[in-house]
């Protein structure tokens, strides 16, 4: 064996070997680099690549059979190692290993630390800020590499709204803790602003109140909530003065779109409403949404004079819907200050046609007339001031659809619909109206705009989860109750719906668990919930439920609450007693004849689309009466 390595190295076949491997390495790693440069097609880098394989045994068998000597190429002879020319010709064969070595040292380091745009110099004389924060990320792992894409790619390729934007909650830099309520209301006069403008996508009020303390990143917030553009500002407000920063951002680049700084006074009005008019303005601009004339002359509008009455209204328009009596106590003090402003008469409509859905009270029912009449006085002022109050007619078309007559309702939401598109309060009310009226692809249509405007409120998932439902989009409707439940667990309706789908897919066990859970939800004082409870219960032979449930009905009415004809109709169903149903729903069409609005509307909406399939519902008497209700078939 010895004698054999001796041969080996003395025909000069190791060195040969060890030179050959050296330059073919050169070679592929030449080739893989410049090829691409002087644009060689790809093919050209393997072919080298299989040449140098292919030569590499021929070069072996030659180093074997020829010597290089001084005198040139010379066939190798048998003698011995001390007679050969290995002496001569081998320390200079070694240095050109040496240089060989050396030269691929060299290519090596300037493909690893030059070419390699990874290296650890990468982009040295670049400003880090300017990196996509997603390409600073770790490299995948070999096992990384051959699994399916993961999820946050797809986020990458979300679907952006065209013309959107986050408008978030302003700043309040006031001294004062008492004004900071004017912080918060010059944040929703932008938003109320920027709806009027059709061609926008303004995400709303509720979605972006909880980025209000401790956001996260600009792109996060655009992220999750589908936007191309994320406006921050702030509010300063001492005195009459005041002083509000603006600045779009580009939740990709995080560079600014456009910036401003609006300082105004109460004591001259007509700045400040230049300044809420000029961002939506510039937003709208920024990103691209085209706007008309007249949507342009409605924004720029002033709405009042008086400062009092624009103070009074703001402080109005921030309580919650549970402070209605000192909301309207409020606006009628600065209708005082200015009788022509629009916008107030607008609000106080929009805040009484709420009481028209809770009729439980028996003292409210006896005021209905009194109620109806205030919204409709207060909403035909603000028309007759100012035809562009797109509040005004929302409050209108309610009256309207809670009273029976449906086709004013629905040319007054078409109205309001065209002057206020992404007022989240119009989309929910127009799409509950449509699914009534059995206009499914209307109402799901809104309901969809109402998530995508609303992405972060559970009572935009229930408007859809709800429009599937009545629509009989059973699987449709899964996904988006279930989103409004993971949002508001407490939302007893919710569940209440997803418990009838799920019924109505035949997973009885899963509606089952749902109604357990809404009637450990449900108050002692919904009348019309406990009876959509009942007949669910019923639906899965639960009689003996169903049974419990109707009773708490009749206890609620005997102690003086108002139980609806529709109410009633529903809870007769839920215990067989079906004729007594049918005479109950007979009373619910003359209600409608006579335009007189019923607490227990959410059960016709139950019954008029028997979502369960009940043939009770399906026998020609209750067809019937559905239609005379107004259901379409």
């Amino acid at each position: 064996m010895a004698s054999i390595w001796d041969e080996l190295k003395r025909r000069k076949v190791v060195k040969v070997a060890v030179a050959y491997a050296i330059v073919g390495w050169i070679l592929v790693e030449v080739s893989s680099t410049v090829f691409p440069v002087l644009q060689i097609p790809d093919w050209a880098i393997a072919l080298v690549t299989m040449l140098i394989i292919l030569g590499f045994p021929i070069a072996l068998i030659l180093s074997w059979a020829y010597d290089l000597t001084p005198r040139g190429i010379e066939r190798t002879k048998s003698a011995p190692l001390s007679e050969s020319a290995t002496k001569v010709s081998g320390r200079k064969f070694n240095f050109v290993i040496i240089g060989v070595l050396v030269i691929a040292v060299a290519l090596l380091a300037v493909d690893r630390f030059m070419l390699d745009t990874g290296g650890p110099f990468a982009g040295a004389d670049i400003d880090p800020a300017s990196f996509d924060p997603a390409l600073l990320e770790a490299p995948p792992t070999a096992a990384e590499e051959t699994e399916p894409a993961p999820p946050a790619v797809e986020e990458e390729r979300r679907e952006v709204l065209p013309n959107s934007v986050a408008v978030l909650p302003c700043a309040d830099l006031s001294p004062n803790p008492d004004d900071a309520y004017f912080a918060a209301s010059i944040h929703e006069e932008i938003l109320n602003q920027l709806v009027k403008l059709r061609n926008l996508n303004v995400i709303a009020r509720t979605s972006v109140l909880q980025y209000a303390d401790a956001p996260p990143s600009i792109r996060q917030i655009a992220e999750e909530l589908n936007v191309g553009a994320v406006m921050e500002c702030s509010v300063r407000y001492a005195g009459d003065a005041i002083l509000v920063t603006a600045q779009l951002i580009d939740p990709e680049t995080n560079s600014h779109l456009w910036s401003e700084t609006y300082p105004g006074d109460l004591s001259d009005l007509s700045t400040v409403f230049a300044m809420q008019a000029d961002i939506a303005m510039n937003i709208a601009n920024a990103v691209g949404a085209e706007f008309s004339l007249e949507e342009q002359e409605r924004i720029e509008a002033i709405p009042t004079d008086s400062r009092e009455a624009y103070a009074l209204f703001l402080q109005a328009r921030s309580l919650g819907l549970t402070e209605s009596s000192t909301t309207q106590r409020l606006l009628d003090r600065a209708i005082t200050f200015d009788p022509d402003f629009a916008r107030a008469y607008a609000l106080k409509a929009d805040r009484y046609s709420l009481g028209l859905v809770d009729l439980y009270d028996a003292a409210a029912a006896q005021d209905r007339a009194e109620l109806e009449t205030l919204i409709r006085e207060n909403a035909g002022n603000a028309i007759e001031l100012d035809p562009n109050e797109g509040l005004a007619y929302r409050a209108l078309a309610q009256l309207e659809w809670l009273t029976w007559r449906w086709v004013e309702a629905q040319a007054l939401y078409e109205k309001a619909y065209q002057l206020i598109p992404s007022n989240p309060f119009l989309l929910g009310s127009y799409a509950a109206f449509s699914m009534s009226a059995g206009e499914s692809e209307r109402a799901l249509s809104l309901a969809e705009r109402a998530v995508e405007l609303e992405p972060n409120d559970a009572d935009s998932y229930f408007t859809l989860g709800r429009a599937n439902l009545f629509a009989g989009h059973l699987d449709a409707a899964v996904v988006p109750l279930t989103r409004a439940v993971e949002l508001d667990a407490a939302d007893l309706i919710a569940h209440m719906l997803l418990a009838a789908v799920e019924i109505a897919r035949g997973n009885d066990a899963l509606g089952l668990r749902e109604l357990r859970t809404a009637e450990q939800l449900l108050s002692a004082v919904n009348p019309s919930a406990l009876a959509v409870l009942a007949y669910a219960y019923s639906q899965i032979d639960r009689i003996d439920d169903a049974e419990r449930i109707v009773g708490r009905v009749e206890d609620l009415a005997t102690s003086g609450i108002v139980v609806g004809a529709g109410t009633w109709a529903m809870a007769n169903l839920a215990v067989g007693k079906n004729d007594v149903a049918l005479d109950w729903l007979n009373t619910l069409v003359e209600k409608a004849e006579n335009h007189e609005p019923d607490p227990g509307y959410v059960n016709f909406l139950f019954i008029s689309s028997n979502i369960y399939a009940d043939p009770v519902l399906d026998r020609p008497e209750f067809v019937e009466v559905r239609r005379r209700l107004g259901f379409r078939e």
